[in-house]
């Protein structure tokens, strides 16, 4: 049989990786300086002298003052006359989170770019600029709106740079079913799609000596380039799909175009081939996919050869294990809700200690889960990956429901 793996960011608390509120938390708990223009990093600015130049505070203010605005948005929307009330966001959690935060701040950058299409855009920057104070700079009203996208494009960076440095795995607990099904001679080829920044199932099917592709090459000095031709492989055993990105993908430069490579060592500054040549890195953050609008980055690069393979393997695969992942990608949703409608027999075991709650979180889900439960396309083990085994999938009907 073929399998999908389909992994979210829940199956890597075990290994300590903070999940989507403490992300959020440490943009403001955690202490970090900028270091250029486009990174940050951990820690107060080494150089007390340009402490004060530090444009970390101000970014922070900027975050505060965008969640206050999101928040009381949140409570607001779906008004009904008749009930003199709001239904409030309906799929959306009461807590501005970080990816909430780089979708508002993109939007302001890119609307001091030039290249916003969003007409609602302009009124709220006029709100936020008013209710900004001493927060931004300039002598009218539009040239404190472009300071204000000015300051939002770095806190994408901020943003970027703090979740790509708190994604660094420490230890890794809790996969073990992962390289039970990495190894089960039954299974002819497991497709791992994940949604997660960090490298903990790399990392694990390395330690185990699981071989895997993962659409990048062979060692070269202290990368490995993206090469298409190796996701081609006909017959890959064990494939990682990472539809979101890693902290471990850069762009290079190479022959004046950006070309993305796995880093393999930890100073960016210093990054070398094989050969022994200077690889220089066209942004010292990794490359991965933050906000709340991510489907317009899967039509680009890498990202478009990536969901490209999901599509396939999709059509390969009759079957889809599922655990840690919320529901939160609409554009995933629909993929997956197409997939689950195109054929009665293709299913998905849901590893997740309270399933029923995932329907507050999709519409997909909510309109959905029903239909799919009574019809057996969609089998709940109350219980996450981490307390999961081989034998508890076979339990139901995991074999003859995937072949």
């Amino acid at each position: 049989m073929k399998l999908i793996l389909f992994l979210g960011s829940g199956v890597s608390k075990q290994s300590g990786l903070p999940m989507v509120e403490e992300l959020t938390k440490s943009l403001f708990s955690r202490a970090y300086h900028q270091d250029s223009y486009v990174h940050f990093s951990p820690g107060r600015h080494p150089d007390p002298n340009l402490r004060a130049a530090d444009v970390t505070p101000r970014i922070r203010r900027l975050l505060e003052l965008l969640i206050e605005y999101d928040e009381d948005d949140i409570k607001r929307v779906g008004y009904s006359p008749s009930l003199d009330r709001s239904s409030g966001a309906i799929y959306r959690g009461d807590r501005t989170t970080y990816e909430d935060l780089f979708y508002l701040c993109e939007q302001m950058r890119l609307w001091n770019l030039g290249l916003v299409d969003n007409s609602l855009v302009t009124p709220l920057m006029e709100i936020i600029q008013r209710n900004a104070g001493g927060l931004l700079g300039g002598d009218s009203t539009m040239a404190r709106m472009s300071n204000l996208g000015s300051l939002a494009e770095q806190a994408c960076f901020f943003i970027e740079s703090v979740v790509a440095d708190e994604l660094r795995p420490k230890e890794i607990v809790g996969l073990d079913l992962i390289l039970e099904l990495a190894t089960a001679p039954f299974i002819e080829q497991l497709n791992i799609v994940t949604l997660n920044h960090d490298t903990l199932v790399e990392q694990f099917l390395a330690e185990n000596k699981v071989k895997f592709i993962d659409g990048f090459g062979d060692v070269d000095g202290d990368v490995r380039w993206y090469d298409e031709t190796v996701s081609d492989e006909s017959h890959p055993r064990v494939r990682i799909l990472k539809l979101h990105g890693s902290v471990n993908w850069y762009s290079f430069l190479v022959n004046g175009r950006p070309r993305p490579a796995i880093f393999l060592g930890t100073n960016v500054t210093n990054i070398r081939n094989g050969e022994g040549a200077q690889l220089t890195a066209q942004f010292r953050r990794p490359s991965f996919l933050s906000g709340i609008n991510k489907a317009v980055a899967y039509q680009r690069g890498i990202y478009a050869d990536t969901h490209f393979y999901f599509h396939q393997v999709l059509r390969q695969c009759k079957q889809i294990v599922m655990s840690g992942y919320g529901w939160g990608d609409i554009a995933i949703n629909f993929r997956l809700d197409k997939w689950l409608d195109q054929n009665r027999n293709n299913n998905i075991i849901l590893l997740d200690r309270t399933p029923e709650t995932l329907v507050d979180r999709s519409l997909v889900m909510a309109s959905g889960y029903d239909y799919w439960t009574r019809c057996g396309q969609l089998v709940s083990i109350r219980q996450w990956l981490s307390e999961t085994s081989l034998s508890d999938l076979k339990n139901h009907h995991f074999v003859s429901g995937g072949q």
